[in-house]
């Protein structure tokens, strides 16, 4: 499956300063830009779907207004518009015409017939030739603000990338879907979760969190299935994997219902998905392999092999796996926290429950 280049990694426009500035960046109307020479884009590079070209701005400030959402310097976090661009590879030669066409049926699909205002430019002071949009935060329509899922983003590179082949593209796509560097992300914390971490609390989230993080550092463990399989085995965390979507169950965390709770990965944060895992995992291993503690997977006994593999790449052998196992139950106190909270719960629920609880839920309050 072709994937285009989408990147989303910019920060919105949460001032009317801010959307003018960027919107006079796109079209290279910014002062410094005119006093410097730089062409950004050019007649004909350039339109906007819902509103005018040369007056962007201020024309979705009108249908803000319109639509009653107010915006003001004192509100900080009111985003005004969203910035977006796509991206094509040098050794393809793009010509301009063909880029703008491309840009104009990617924003009349997925932007303006939800409904919301847009501007872009094609720009040209580059080798590589690409299109940025911007995005009104405001729907012509109902006034609802403008959203993008990770699942839309997923449909915006893979219609990207259908585009880029049927025009010869074959440079601009990739095999796999990517979106942004999956180093940079944070836990997602409700605000709820966000009280409680100010109070020094511990949400059952954060519990799953830091289990998670303890498997993946293992160095025992070479794959998303021995990562999941270990959760079982040492923290009784049950884990259900549909496709690309894994959840996690708590082992003594209910509702008031006294059911169990499962949350998803994509709810704790990007690096606790399947593709977080797997990516911590490979650069794990890279790691390792720059290390030097490293040899081929055919040099190691087939009893030490665990959970599934196709046989490539490289794994640690056992020393060095038993002596990073010894640094991960150093790891700020994890692993003894959690081994004693195990022994103390399998003490007191053998008799009652058949099966040790591993992750403690002492708190009587806890935040989903």
């Amino acid at each position: 499956m072709p994937f285009g280049n989408v990147n989303v990694d910019y920060a919105p426009c949460k001032s009317v300063g801010a959307l003018k500035a960027s919107a006079d960046y796109m079209l290279g109307q910014k002062k410094e830009q005119i006093e410097s020479g730089v062409r950004k884009t050019s007649e004909g590079l350039y339109t906007a779907l819902g509103c005018n070209r040369d007056n962007f701005a201020n024309g979705i400030l009108v249908t803000r207004k319109l639509n009653g959402k107010s915006y003001s310097k004192h509100k900080a976090n009111t985003i005004l518009a969203h910035k977006m661009s796509i991206s094509f590879h040098p050794l393809d030669n793009v010509d301009h015409k063909t880029a703008f066409e491309i840009a104009q049926d990617f924003a009349e699909h997925f932007i303006h017939s939800k409904g919301y205002e847009v501007l872009f430019a094609v720009h040209t002071d580059t080798d590589h030739i690409h299109v940025h949009f911007l995005i009104s935060n405001c729907n012509m329509e109902t006034g609802k603000s403008y959203r993008r899922s990770q699942h839309d983003l997923y449909e915006m590179s893979e219609y990207f990338g259908k585009k880029c082949l049927e025009h010869g593209f074959t440079n601009s796509v990739r095999e796999g879907f990517y979106n942004h560097d999956m180093s940079r992300q944070k836990d997602k914390l409700t605000f709820g979760e966000a009280q409680m971490k100010k109070r020094g609390a511990e949400s059952f989230k954060d519990e799953l969190r830091e289990v998670i993080r303890i498997e993946i550092t293992d160095p025992n463990n070479r794959t998303f299935d021995d990562v999941i399989r270990s959760l079982k085995e040492h923290y009784n965390v049950e884990c259900r994997v549909a496709g690309n979507t894994v959840s996690y169950r708590h082992p003594q965390y209910l509702d008031k219902n006294g059911k169990s709770v499962s949350v998803r990965g994509s709810r704790l944060g990007d690096l606790y998905t399947r593709k977080g895992i797997e990516y911590e995992l490979t650069k794990k291993y890279r790691e390792y392999s720059t290390a030097g503690t490293f040899r081929a997977v055919g040099e190691r006994d087939e009893t030490e092999s665990r959970g599934t593999s196709d046989g490539r790449g490289q794994v640690p052998d056992r020393t060095a796996a038993r002596n990073s196992r010894q640094d991960v139950r150093g790891l700020d106190g994890f692993y003894e926290r959690y081994a004693d909270r195990a022994a103390e719960d399998e003490r007191e629920s053998a008799a009652a429950v058949g099966h040790p609880g591993a992750v403690s839920s002492k708190r009587k309050k806890r935040c989903r």
